[in-house]
């Protein structure tokens, strides 16, 4: 068996193995249980994926790659560009113009 990824927490090794495996690449996460081990102590480099054939090394490196590239796609803010989330904001400030002018409204009425 061969390390082909050093994962920054078990769940993410999980989710590597998991992804490894939906293609068909058999792979299994190895040094989960060394994690605990260590206390209080940041966990390291004990999570990792290892192949079980060393022939689909380059898909899986591939595979990897991609999954890392991934974290470095924008997440869309708030206005963010599309359609939807437009219409959602401008909704968002007219019911809060309505609110304030309800309050105004009732509290002018109540001072009276």
């Amino acid at each position: 068996m061969k390390t082909i990824y050093k994962a920054g927490d078990v769940l993410e090794a999980h989710i590597v193995c998991g992804m490894l495996n939906a293609e068909g690449i058999e792979a299994q996460v190895a040094g989960q249980y060394q994690q605990g081990a260590v206390g209080g102590l940041a966990p390291r480099d004990f999570a990792r994926v290892q192949l079980l054939d060393e022939r689909d090394e380059p898909r899986a490196l591939e595979l990897i790659r991609d999954y890392e590239g991934r974290d470095d796609a924008p997440m869309p803010g708030p206005g963010g560009g599309d359609a939807e989330s437009e219409e959602s904001g401008r909704l968002g400030l007219w019911l809060l113009i309505g609110a304030v002018v309800v309050f105004l409204v009732s509290w002018w009425t109540l001072s009276r």
